[in-house]
């Protein structure tokens, strides 16, 4: 007797058809995986799978949008924990920290997502460039302002922000790609406090 499939709402069925396609892209690569790669993972129909996408394109659009609106929400709350460490009595380097390890945190528990928007999104189509190039541009955006408000109460040394944002970020990026996606059991907290620790012992006055 075949096997009959649980019957899903089709919001989890949608989740389960995202959840495949993001392990069959970062396994195989964009260019090389197909739609029957996603529903033989998936283990659905091919009718279903057309039921809530119509193309290949389109559900990697939808992992990439995912990941992006994900991100978003952790750059929105990092950066409010840094502009309440600058109110009287806040902690300046804690609230740095902790925003560093928000970001290595996001990444280490969404691999696939991170490894389809560093490693595969960029070139491979101008709608998929565009949406990362949108993130890393609210990323930026949100360093910037951020360097600009330790800048303003005299708790930075007198720097290029523009060029600190462009260490700081590139710092950032290689350890993702070297640390969290290379090393899988690398120490989260550790990387947050090495990076932070040497950010702070050059940027800032005072001790770390």
């Amino acid at each position: 007797m075949a096997h009959k499939r649980k019957i899903l709402p089709p919001e989890e069925r949608r989740e389960e058809l995202l959840a495949a396609a993001a392990k069959v892209f970062s396994r195989k690569g964009y260019r090389t995986a197909g739609v029957n790669d996603i529903i033989a993972e998936a283990g659905v129909a091919r009718g279903t799978f057309y039921h809530y996408f119509e193309s290949k394109k389109e559900v990697f659009l939808a992992l990439i949008e995912r990941y992006f609106s994900r991100f978003a929400e952790i750059l929105e709350e990092n950066h409010q924990r840094l502009f309440d460490a600058l109110e009287p009595g806040g902690d300046l380097p804690a609230a740095w920290r902790q925003n560093a390890l928000s970001i290595l945190t996001f990444h280490s528990e969404n691999p696939q997502l991170t490894t389809l928007v560093y490693r595969e999104a960029m070139g491979l189509d101008e709608r998929f460039s565009d949406k990362v190039r949108e993130l890393s541009s609210l990323a930026r955006t949100r360093m910037v302002k951020e360097f600009e408000m330790v800048a303003e109460r005299g708790l930075m040394i007198p720097c290029d922000v523009e060029l600190v944002t462009t260490i700081v970020n590139g710092a950032m990026i290689n350890i993702i790609m070297e640390y969290v996606l290379e090393k899988r059991d690398a120490d989260l907290a550790d990387l947050a406090d090495a990076l932070v620790r040497n950010q702070l012992r050059a940027l800032t006055r005072g001790p770390a």
